[in-house]
């Protein structure tokens, strides 16, 4: 299945019916941005559940995730703030961290969004009318992409709705 141009913004999946009375979706899936794969289409048996409830509450926090102050920053600079008040560990107090985490959290796209993104680490941002997507892994490095605010929506949209209506009829 796609939903979604992968010229601009997709997420592509493979449904692996693996019948549960859980309501459960199981498959292989992946991202894509500006022609760009970002996750591993080849992990088996990943629960799309998840990465598409992670990605309806990136939905839900569109409307906070314009940063004036990212505007100068490229796309390194910023995928390394984020990922520094995120996830490095460095000698800032438990303070620091949780005013880190309340602020930076919302940025976070797909780290610990499902199996086909586990290693990797990314973020998302939005300015003028479009979303800017910053992810990392080991063999690609920082791939980093500007999508359409409502070409993201739609398509995360037809996406969840397709992973639900898989649920309901048995996973």
């Amino acid at each position: 299945m796609q939903f979604g141009d992968p010229s601009s913004f997709a997420i592509q999946c493979v449904h692996e019916p693996i019948p549960n009375e859980k309501g459960w979706v199981f498959g292989r899936m992946c991202v894509w941005a500006r022609g760009q794969r970002l996750g591993d289409l080849e992990e088996p048996a990943c629960m799309l559940n998840v990465t598409a409830n992670h990605l309806s509450g990136v939905v839900k926090r569109l409307p906070s995730l314009h940063e004036p102050a990212f505007a100068s920053l490229s796309d390194t600079e910023l995928f390394e703030l984020l990922d520094r008040a995120l996830y490095e560990d460095d000698d800032r107090t438990s303070e620091e961290v949780a005013a880190d985490a309340a602020k930076f959290f919302k940025f976070d796209f797909l780290t610990n969004g499902g199996e086909s993104f586990d290693r990797s680490k990314s973020f998302i941002a939005a300015s003028n009318g479009e979303l800017r997507l910053l992810f990392k892994d080991s063999p690609k490095g920082l791939v980093s992409a500007r999508v359409s605010v409502t070409e993201f929506a739609n398509t995360v949209a037809a996406f969840v709705a397709w992973v639900q209506s898989e649920g309901e009829n048995g996973g």
